[in-house]
Formats: C-alpha cells, sequence, structure tokens
C-alpha cells in the first residue's frame, strides 16, 4: 500500500487531529475551532469533517463542544458514505444548529460525500493532448462554461488546455493557506464543449508534476457518483486514499 506522509500531515492539520496516533478500527472525534472557519480558496465553512481512510483509521473532526451529541448521531456507522448525503444533512445537521447560531454563523445547508484520492511521483503518469500551457493571468479567457482559477494566479499553480483561443480545461492546486508548497488540492475544469479530450487528465497530470518535482504530493477528491471525474485521477496514478463527509456552511451568508 502506497504511503503518503505529506498528504498525512497535510490533513492532520486540516483536521486538527494528528493521523500518525489514530488507531484503525474505530472512530476517532477531534474538537477543532477550524470547523467554524473559512478556508483559504473555499467560499463555505466546512463545520464538520469526517474521513475515513482505507486503511482503517476514522477522524471526525467537528466543533469544539460536539463531541457527545455527534458521537451519538453517528453511532454505529462506519463509512461517511453509508449515509446518502440527504441522511447526513438530516442526522448531522440538529447537534450543530445553535453552535452555529451563537457563533452568528449561517446554519448548514449542505452534506457533501467524496471520494480521495493521493499521487506521489512514483505513481504519477504525464497526459499530453492538446496544447497544456502554465497559467499565470487571465489575458487568455475561458470558454463558455469554464471559470479561470484567478486566485491561483500569478504564483499558484494553474494549468490549462488553449483551443480555438481560449482555455478550455483547467487545473490548480488551491490556495488552502496549508503546506501550498508541498501540497496540490486539485481542481480541475472542463468547458462542456470540450469534454472526452482527454484534456483534465493532460492538465491534472501537468499540476501533479510541477508539485511532485518540488518534493510534494497531490490530493483529489471528487464525488462518489462522479465517475468520469473518478476516471480521471486513476488514468493519472492516484490511488484511492478513502472517503469523507463534509457539511457545509455557506461563507458568503455571514455578516
Amino acid at each position: 500500500m502506497d504511503y503518503f506522509p505529506l498528504v498525512e500531515r497535510f490533513l492532520s492539520i486540516c483536521l486538527s487531529c494528528e493521523l500518525a496516533n489514530v488507531p484503525p478500527g474505530r472512530l476517532t472525534v477531534a474538537e477543532s475551532p477550524l470547523r467554524l472557519k473559512r478556508e483559504m480558496s473555499y467560499g463555505y465553512i466546512r463545520v464538520l469533517w469526517w474521513l475515513q481512510l482505507n486503511d482503517g483509521r476514522s477522524v471526525l473532526s467537528v466543533p469544539p463542544g460536539e463531541h457527545t451529541a455527534l458521537c451519538r448521531s453517528v453511532e454505529g456507522l462506519d463509512d461517511p458514505l453509508q449515509l446518502s448525503e440527504e441522511e447526513a444533512l438530516t442526522t448531522l445537521r440538529d447537534p450543530m444548529t445553535p453552535l452555529l447560531a451563537h457563533a452568528e454563523l449561517p446554519p448548514v445547508d449542505r452534506a457533501l460525500t467524496d471520494r480521495n484520492f493521493a499521487c506521489h511521483g512514483g505513481l504519477l503518469r504525464r497526459h499530453h493532448c492538446g496544447e497544456c500551457i502554465c497559467l499565470v493571468d487571465d489575458s487568455i479567457p475561458p470558454a463558455e462554461g469554464l471559470r479561470l482559477p484567478t486566485h491561483c494566479f500569478p504564483d499558484g499553480i494553474a494549468y490549462g488546455i488553449v483551443a480555438d483561443h481560449r482555455v478550455v480545461s483547467v487545473a490548480y492546486a488551491h490556495r488552502t493557506g496549508v503546506m501550498a508548497d508541498q501540497i496540490a488540492d486539485l481542481g480541475v475544469e472542463t468547458a462542456p464543449a470540450y469534454r472526452r479530450r482527454g484534456y483534465a487528465k493532460t492538465v491534472v497530470s501537468a499540476v501533479v508534476e510541477e508539485i511532485t518535482r518540488r518534493g510534494g504530493e497531490a490530493y483529489y477528491c471528487c464525488r462518489p457518483d462522479n465517475h468520469a471525474s473518478a476516471a480521471t485521477p486513476a488514468s493519472v496514478g492516484f490511488v484511492p486514499l478513502g472517503a469523507s463527509l463534509i457539511l457545509h456552511a455557506p461563507w458568503e451568508e455571514v455578516k
């Protein structure tokens, strides 16, 4: 089984729980003030973050004071994907509501489930479809239905495919503020008219190549039912790491 020490350290910081000390086979709960704060590069707050690694380690990261109530809510569950997103929202939201109101934060509005993947330089398989360039600004406009990762310009890691004088596919490392020089927390997007051409594989592999050339590792998440999105990391060399469940509170509604 591949080991990803940098990804593990990255997740330990994000969850406020040292994964190296988490025993497999039972749930570890970590209370963290990070669950009430917006993370860089994301427009929401991860009010709850449940990560289940494939080696049996499981961490539930919750706001301070929520240990007992949320443990009762997930009692008997072994995997965050046992719950549908609708069930997770119904089961886990209620214990959060008074706390978020007291903190003057908006209520949880969504539950998000993901498959998690990781890659290091020894696994990377580079792809070369289309004209792939490093993006440092928005001088080349995006194709219809595509957003440029402007938060990565000019110093972040972002690669795009250029076709018809437009950026048609892009992959980038989120600016999370956590181990940004060592971990590429990947985002990828392709304009609808340019999908199924291998562009996503190419730009993702370009981002992974850059971060691994620096001695880093890459991390990627996608929805469990998005089979096309899951095929992209597999083709580049990513291997399954685990699964996660996140309760989402919208930052933009904070006053």
